[in-house]
């Protein structure tokens, strides 16, 4: 037999399992794609972009409103690799924008909002002291508030989708660097 013939074939390798690989692993696999995970490190490790306890998360994109979409859909991933990992990724207290109402954030945030429905409350000052006392904030400032806004257990949620393209037959290897 041909060395050749005998090693294994795949669609696709995917060079780093964080954040970005460890969910691109599961998701190519859940379609059916052969997949090759390699990482250089153990998992987790505190050398990615994906180290650490959390990222936010929120749909309100301040940046443009043409993100929305994304954002949604990204929500219902989460919600569904959640079901899968039978533990939380996501805590979504809310979350608030505050400036002043020219502000980047502020304008673009309600943009957003107002432009693709989403839940939120445009706070005046007096209104933001009472419910968050935690800010000092100057008269002129206004919030907005955006109640499924959060975080992500960044490591959790890489442990997750590592656990998902495996169990959909993803092939994982650690401490394997790629040389060339």
């Amino acid at each position: 037999m041909n060395p050749v013939d005998a090693m294994p074939n795949y669609d696709v390798i995917v060079l780093g399992l964080g954040g970005m690989g460890s969910a691109a692993s599961f998701h190519l696999a859940a379609r059916g794609q052969r997949v090759l995970g390699l990482e250089q490190f153990t998992s987790p490790h505190d050398r990615g972009s994906s180290h650490g306890a959390t990222r936010v998360i929120r749909q309100a994109y301040f940046e443009h409103p043409s993100y929305v979409p994304l954002l949604r859909r990204a929500y219902e991933l989460w919600y569904d690799l959640e079901a899968r990992a039978g533990h939380p990724l996501l805590e979504l207290p809310g979350g608030l924008m505050l400036g002043p109402a020219n502000s980047a954030v502020v304008a673009g945030s309600v943009r957003s909002a107002r432009e693709h429905g989403l839940a939120h409350e445009l706070l005046a000052s007096r209104e933001i002291r009472r419910r968050f006392p935690q800010f000092k904030i100057r008269d002129d400032t206004i919030g907005l508030f955006e109640p499924t806004a959060g975080l992500v257990w960044c490591e959790r949620s890489v442990a997750a989708h590592l656990e998902a393209a495996e169990r959909s037959g993803a092939e994982l290897r650690y401490e394997e660097p790629v040389l060339r």
